[in-house]
């Protein structure tokens, strides 16, 4: 009985690619070729149904929990939460334990919700969110709280599934809307004022509240996707196989060399980012989990028979691959100032948190206009290509300009970071949109899911790198500055060990730090002087260092093949429930569908 069904299934989905003129389940490659041959090039206009609507909108909002509430918040006050649990030795893993662990179920997920369905994908994601949410809320220690935001994280790149999910249900010309989407629900208002809120928060309530408001939202979504979001169970169309066979044939090698190489490659990155850390742990960790990185994709190109991630999709460089590297650069660039600018704005310009959540502001509503306004009118600009390039150039510019306004020129700081940042989100969002309209359909989850793990690994590699240059100029000049300003202003060097510390603790609003140092208040301003135009000095060889990555970024980008001509009315999947009743066929479709499985399964029997 059970393979009668399965047989009417597979006989179902045949005739549905063979009803002419109708919107049919097939595969991204051959949509495009059916309508770059057809005179017009373009589908008839379709309205997009009421519950495919509200199944965007839930995975929109998926976003929530795992990223505003899971990460950006929580980092935000992280000495709160550390002076709380009375542990600041750990609470660098917070991030970092979420960083890992989303880069490495990024692409994992996304091949699997290729084979097994994006649903219960998506919904197993959200559920991990919520149980690590309910670890953060009820944690009594730093590490209980950092292992709650690796579940969090590993539960956020399952949610990376819903976007292909997003864009695959709606016209290929809305698709950078159904992007944009998802960024609003990031940025507004979560991440665009993330300090002041996580801030006020830490004041007024307890910075358990991030992750009470992650419950809740994630109770929200849980029931809003098993209710609205039914796609295709079968994205391969492998509907004689059953869940075990799938599961059976697994790229089990493939997905074990992939996962370990990149946890261990990221946790050495992360080892990195520490102030102290074992030189030969890290050189250690980084070699060999990027050997065994590499040789997961050197595997799956030469031995098994269905790989994970297949060599013919890497094969499509102008299509795919070259998304791959422009992210993993832009996302460099990106993250080291998404890490450093609040730390510049401590350093240089106040120490008063709300007041540094205001300075940052520009810098985090950047997402809005780059992830959400911009995407949103990627089908009235097209020109996909030069938007791309364009917003490497404006990156690039910059990120380089801010070197030219610190310390002395704060507005100009701040709103510099709008341009510069912005980008990232930009691009990341026409990638998802260029790469989609090339990728085979089967294919379109795990491809989504390299995007995503290539442009995490490249802001951890960015952090890293960055990070260093920043402490290393850090360690070496600030002493000999404050000490020279100290002298030059008259202080007796045999008071500088005591000094120098008490510089550090006044620049970061530590109160009374000067009270056993008898220096005066010209001593004060010339050492605070000295402490700004240090960190401004090694903050603008970060900026300055970012130029080279950015060029390349540019050239490689004048490689992508350009979408916009695919941008069109034409709907790659729709919703399997909507399918098996009807709704999406004319009168008497459904019941020809079902005449011809009968017979065929009648011929079978």
């Amino acid at each position: 009985m059970a393979d009668n069904k399965r047989t009417s299934e597979k006989v179902q989905v045949d005739n549905i690619e063979q009803i002419s003129g109708q919107e049919r389940e097939v595969s991204s490659s051959t949509i495009q070729n059916d309508a770059v041959s057809s005179p017009s090039g373009e589908d008839p206009a379709e309205k997009v149904p009421v519950a495919t609507i509200m199944a965007i909108f839930f995975m929109g909002l998926s976003y929530v929990p795992a990223i505003p509430c899971g990460l950006v918040l929580p980092v935000g006050i992280l000495a709160q939460i550390g002076q709380a649990l009375n542990d600041m030795d750990n609470i660098g893993w917070i991030p970092g334990g979420w960083s890992v662990a989303s880069a490495v179920s990024f692409a994992i997920a996304g091949g699997l919700s290729d084979i097994f369905g994006r649903r219960y994908v998506l919904i197993g994601g959200q559920v991990m969110v919520l149980i690590g949410a309910i670890i953060g809320a009820t944690a009594h220690t730093t590490l209980i709280v950092a292992c709650a935001s690796t579940i969090i994280g590993f539960g956020a790149g399952m949610i990376f599934v819903s976007y292909p999910g997003i864009t695959e249900l709606l016209p290929n010309k809305y698709r950078g809307i159904g992007i944009g989407w998802t960024e609003f629900c990031i940025n507004i208002p979560w991440a665009g004022f993330s300090v002041l809120i996580a801030n006020e928060l830490a004041l007024n309530a307890s910075w358990r509240w991030c992750y009470y408001i992650a419950i809740i939202y994630s109770v929200i979504v849980i029931v809003g996707t098993a209710i609205f979001y039914f796609p295709p169970s079968h994205p391969r169309h492998d509907y004689d196989k059953t869940r075990w066979q799938e599961f059976q044939e697994l790229d089990f090698i493939g997905l074990a060399l992939f996962t370990v190489g990149l946890t261990v490659f990221l946790v050495g990155l992360t080892y990195l980012g520490k102030s102290s850390y074992s030189v030969a742990l890290v050189a250690a960790t980084v070699t060999i989990g990027a050997l065994v990185f590499i040789g997961g994709f050197v595997y799956d190109f030469t031995i098994p028979k269905n790989p994970i991630f297949p060599y013919h999709l890497f094969a499509m460089f102008k299509e795919f691959t070259v998304h791959l590297i422009i992210l993993f650069i832009a996302g460099m660039i990106w993250q080291a100032v998404t890490t450093l600018a609040p730390q510049a704005t401590l350093y240089m310009y106040t120490n008063k948190p709300i007041q540094i959540g205001i300075t940052q502001i520009p810098c985090n509503l950047s997402g809005v206009i780059g992830g959400w306004i911009l995407p949103s009118l990627v089908h009235k600009i097209k020109h996909v290509r030069q938007q791309i390039i364009f917003a490497l150039i404006i990156q690039t510019v910059f990120t380089a300009c801010y070197a030219a306004v610190i310390p002395g020129h704060k507005y100009a700081w701040m709103i510099f970071q709008m341009f510069g940042q912005c980008c990232f989100t930009w691009v990341t969002s026409l990638a998802y949109v260029a790469s989609g309209l090339f990728v085979p359909q089967e294919e379109l989850g795990v491809s989504a899911g390299l995007i995503g793990t290539f442009r995490s690994a490249g802001g951890s590699v960015g952090n890293a790198v960055f990070s260093t240059i920043a402490t290393s100029i850090v360690n070496k000049q600030l002493g000999p500055r404050i000490a020279a300003a100290a002298i030059g202003a008259g202080y007796s060097p045999a008071g500088l060990e005591a000094l120098i510390p008490a510089v550090i603790e006044n620049a970061v609003g530590v109160p009374f730090a000067f009270a056993k140092t008898n220096a005066s208040t010209a001593v004060i301003e010339a050492t605070g002087h000295a402490f700004k135009e240090t960190y401004a000095y090694a903050f603008r060889r970060v900026f300055l260092a970012t130029i080279p990555f950015g060029i390349i970024g540019i050239i490689v980008a004048w490689f992508v093949k350009d979408p916009s001509s695919l941008l069109n009315n034409h709907i790659a999947i729709h919703q399997e429930r909507d399918v098996l009743t009807g709704k999406r066929f004319k009168p008497g479709e459904k019941e020809q569908i079902e005449h011809r499985g009968e017979n065929e399964v009648e011929k079978q029997g």
